[in-house]
């Protein structure tokens, strides 16, 4: 499964580890997480989280053949929300800002969402190195949940994603 990841400035640490530790992941299909890190590839304070958003929504975008495996983005900013915003603006796209595995199942089965956003700032609040590693722990776990999960395919949920394509003022 290919899975395109990209940050801003705030995303930058956990960006970094969770490309290292997906690459090693396994899915409960037994398809390895084939990791694209689309950058940064160094800190920058003054960057854009939309830079970060659209390098993921055009790599999919590029990368969406009919028959294949589709591929995911993960998007990490701050607060996950500047991503996600950015990232819905275009058409096929549908990046859900998730925090936790009872928000990345159905955004998964429901809504066919094709990336998920992760808050960096959840790491920051953590007290202490362990409540650190605890919380890290629990994204790679968000993660995972999304990525093992397919989308249902019932009609009421193909009629409704069909629609966000659609529907434009």
């Amino acid at each position: 499964m290919q899975v395109f990841l990209s940050s801003d400035h705030r995303g930058f640490i956990l960006k970094s580890k969770l490309t290292s530790d997906l690459a090693k992941t396994q899915l409960a299909s037994g398809n390895q997480i084939s990791i694209v890190d689309l950058g940064p590839n160094a800190y920058n304070q003054d960057d854009d989280f939309n830079d970060a958003a659209i390098s993921v929504v055009k790599a999919i975008k590029e990368n969406t053949r009919p028959g294949d495996e589709e591929p995911f983005g993960i998007l990490i900013c701050g607060s996950a929300i500047g991503v996600s915003i950015q990232a819905n603006r275009f058409r096929g796209i549908r990046a859900a800002v998730i925090t936790d595995i009872e928000t990345a199942v159905p955004s998964r089965e429901h809504d066919n969402a094709n990336i998920i956003c992760i808050s960096a700032d959840r790491l920051a609040r953590a007290k202490d190195p362990l409540e650190s590693e605890a919380e890290y722990e629990n994204i790679l776990a968000i993660i995972e949940a999304f990525l093992n999960t397919p989308f249902s395919g019932k009609e009421c949920y193909e009629r409704r994603i069909k629609r966000l394509d659609e529907e434009t003022i």
